[in-house]
């Protein structure tokens, strides 16, 4: 099972998804993915942390480039770190792989898509933060096997109680 949920830039898409993991995890059941963090920087406004939900481990996934620079940066190394850190926890045994971002890197054909369709072949259920603009490269990734869910916990809470892993539901 695969599901993507809408979301647009200012949306608590994190907040969402870290409290559905953070719940799921005081049931008993085994998570894998990440949620993203933001924090204040003083040359680009903002660098992003990624947490690790199943270790609890943060680290840094965009970089300073300097005062001039406009925004920060993906890192690209970071990024094969966390993909990394995933495979090895979707290969170790979840109940549910969090993905908080189909982002650009997905879009053009690399970043966390091996191990969105790695989780898949496993029959891990996948959730998926898609942001606006990468929806129809999402929708090219997935050829119409995804189910759509809102941003609400309700209808999260809802495609979950449906997956097949013992229900999975929140």
């Amino acid at each position: 099972m695969l599901a993507g949920i809408a979301f647009q830039p200012k949306d608590p898409i994190d907040d969402l998804l870290a409290g559905i993991a953070d719940a799921m995890l005081a049931n008993g059941k085994s998570v894998a993915g990440y949620v993203q963090k933001r924090r204040k920087d003083a040359d680009c406004g903002t660098l992003v942390h990624v947490r690790n939900l199943r270790s609890g481990d943060e680290m840094p996934i965009t970089k300073n480039r300097g005062k001039m620079a406009k925004g920060c940066k993906l890192d690209g190394d970071a990024l094969s770190t966390l993909a990394a850190q995933l495979a090895r926890d979707v290969e170790a045994g979840s109940d549910i792989l969090i993905i908080a971002r189909f982002g650009r890197s997905e879009a053009e054909g690399r970043g966390l898509r091996d191990v969105i369709s790695r989780a898949l072949d496993l029959e891990i259920p996948v959730l998926v933060g898609v942001r606006d603009e990468y929806s129809a490269a999402w929708d090219a990734f997935h050829g119409g096997y995804a189910d759509a869910l809102a941003l609400n916990a309700q209808a999260i809470e809802n495609w979950l109680s449906q997956t097949p892993a013992d229900t999975l539901a929140v």
